[in-house]
């Protein structure tokens, strides 16, 4: 084995392990670093930089990483901004790693395997605890953030959302990065995680993988021409959903309160319930744009200006979670302004008008998820959007048969 196979193995070795404890949020920075390590210990630097060199995607990767480098210069909040930096480490090193030595797509699915095992092992986790609790002590503990005792419900249902994907272009897609399982195994994930996803209780989640099967059923109608099978698919799985909002008490009330919070007049300022004050959030947000709409407040001062516009309006809800701005596009404006904006906006598109010509239906549906998911949340505020996006971001896009752009 040479030093270079040896170096490659170990890669992937880590990136099983990255993408093992992401479900569960432990350790993962430990393994990054460690990849990081072996890539620096492994050398041949000068033939690793003329490949980035070459790489457009590498550059406008890293052009997020470095937009946020830029705004330290003007930040008030010196330790915030360096915490910042820290959380947004992935982007600036995953995009270096894979394009350099990007893996081959047989490994990719391998590291898809396993990141299903884990999201797997910790969904039984939490179905087992909220078990114990609900037969020991009458706790119903089986939905939302009482169910997800591991990570936000949120980023778990982006995570599964993302597998689904995986799984349903095994048993509809043809090569590439797609689940290589046989269908009963694939159709048992399926509505294994369906029902996960439901106890999640996620809005947003919900919304995803509705679009998601959907999408899913026009593409098997148009691929097979089983308008029948099909539709009936379709139909289930969009009634099961739908269901589920409906009669299932915990989620009718989230998406209840969803709808009361788009369809009111006035919204209480004083209010904490999650759809409302992300409007009123959302409000303040295209105040402090206004005020700073070129290069924002800084990278480590959003939220201490989001703060400060909170205890002027009397957000008490806000002020008391110290929420940021729930929603990443807002959040980069605010901290790095247009410029911020626009290079968040081209990281996203650019790459997607890209697969859609390659016809890529993961990263298609994985740049989705994750535009999806940033409208609701900050997902680069936390290392569980952050390492996700990142991750999976360079793996995909930066594959040995997919490096040449």
């Amino acid at each position: 084995m040479t030093k270079q196979e040896l170096h490659t193995k170990a890669q992937f070795i880590l990136a099983l392990l990255i993408a093992f404890t992401l479900p569960f949020a432990r350790l993962t920075p430990v393994f990054i670093a460690l990849m990081l390590l072996n890539w620096l210990i492994e050398g041949d630097f000068k033939n690793k930089f003329a490949v980035l060199v070459r790489n457009k995607w590498f550059w406008l990767f890293e052009l997020l990483y470095f937009i946020h480098l830029i705004g330290m210069i003007y930040t008030a909040n010196l330790p915030s901004g360096l915490f910042d930096l820290e959380v947004k480490f992935s982007i600036f090193i995953f995009p270096i790693i894979f394009c350099s030595r990007p893996l081959k797509v047989d490994l990719i699915n391998q590291i898809l395997k396993v990141f299903c095992v884990a999201a797997i092992i910790a969904s039984i986790a939490m179905l087992s605890r909220a078990t114990f609790l609900f037969a020991t002590k009458g706790e119903n503990d089986f939905f939302y953030e009482a169910f997800s005792f591991l990570i936000h419900p949120s980023y778990l249902s982006m995570y599964i959302n993302f597998l689904l994907v995986w799984i349903l272009l095994g048993l509809f897609g043809k090569g590439g990065v797609r689940a290589n399982l046989k269908p009963l195994y694939s159709w048992i994930l399926i509505v294994f995680f369906f029902i996960i996803n439901v106890l999640l209780s996620s809005k947003m989640g919900m919304i995803s993988m509705l679009i998601l099967f959907f999408s899913f059923g026009i593409y098997y109608i148009t691929l097979s021409k089983k308008y029948l099978l099909g539709a009936f698919a379709i139909v289930i799985f969009i009634s099961a959903i739908l269901f589920s909002s409906v009669y299932i008490p915990a989620i009718e009330h989230r998406v209840s309160f969803a709808i009361a919070a788009l369809t009111k007049n006035e919204i209480k300022k004083t209010s904490d319930e999650s759809s409302e004050v992300r409007m009123l959030i959302w409000k303040t947000a295209n105040e402090i744009i206004r005020d700073h709409p070129i290069i924002g407040v800084g990278t480590g001062d959003a939220k201490d200006v989001l703060l400060e516009e909170y205890a002027k309006r009397g957000m008490t809800g806000a002020i008391e979670h110290k929420l940021n701005a729930h929603n990443e596009f807002y959040q980069v404006f605010i901290s790095l302004g247009i410029i911020g904006f626009i290079t968040l906006l081209a990281n996203l598109f650019f790459p997607l008008v890209q697969a859609i010509k390659d016809k890529n239906l993961m990263i298609i549906f994985f740049l989705l998820i994750i535009i999806f998911n940033y409208l609701p949340e900050s997902m680069l505020e936390t290392q569980a959007g952050v390492m996700f996006y990142a991750f999976f971001n360079s793996l995909l896009c930066f594959n040995s048969t997919n490096n040449q752009h």
